[in-house]
């Protein structure tokens, strides 16, 4: 009876350690000024956020399927009081198919990713940053794809590079895409986006 105690206490503690260990890995990983946005902003501010997961396949300089890409991305869109969202509540900027707003009439965006690229033979494994995103124009080519062109910083090996050309689609509310210019990081991934999907998108309203 005294062993089984014993090997239940150390069970326990062995759980709590590891569920300490991957709160404190996932502080560091992803450090809150690199975040798009503070959890407060986000209950207080109206507006649309969104996050979910890097799942991809990238080619090599030849076209040939090499990295497999995975990760996480959040991201969120807010104007004054108006929702950019889904549903009743949403602005012309976001609502009208084929229009598009420029610099000066676009909400406030952010969007903040990390990724791990690993060949498909195992070798290489490293990571990236997306941050920094600087929300230029926004269209609606049509009633199920929003297109979000602006600037980031793209952290490579050589170091964080920044202004670099990015292209964001949300696909039908399940999809995202992610184009860098690829002559900014050495094509670096290839010739497609970089895809993922929407897990979660929330619309809140004051």
């Amino acid at each position: 009876m005294m062993k089984s105690k014993t090997l239940t206490i150390s069970v326990i503690v062995s759980a709590a350690i590891l569920v300490s260990g991957i709160i404190q890995n996932n502080a560091i990983a992803y450090p809150s000024q690199k975040q798009g946005y503070s959890h407060h902003n986000m209950m207080m501010q109206p507006g649309l956020y969104a996050f979910g997961t890097i799942a991809s396949l990238q080619n090599d300089e030849n076209g040939n399927p090499t990295w497999i890409v995975s990760g996480i991305w959040k991201g969120s869109l807010t104007m004054g009081n108006k929702t950019q969202g889904e549903g009743s509540n949403q602005t012309n900027a976001t609502s009208a198919a084929n229009t598009t707003s420029t610099t000066s009439d676009t909400p406030n965006a952010t969007f903040y990713s990390k990724f791990n690229m690993v060949m498909t033979n195992g070798s290489a494994m490293h990571d990236h940053e997306i941050y920094n995103f600087k929300l230029a124009s926004m269209s609606n080519p049509n009633n199920t794809t929003s297109v979000f062109n602006g600037t980031a910083t793209i952290t490579m090996r050589q170091g964080p590079v920044e202004n670099v050309p990015v292209s964001i689609k949300r696909i039908d509310n399940n999809v995202i895409s992610i184009w860098a210019d690829p002559t900014m990081v050495n094509n670096h991934f290839g010739n497609t986006p970089i895809f993922g999907t929407i897990e979660k998108l929330l619309s809140v309203e004051k």
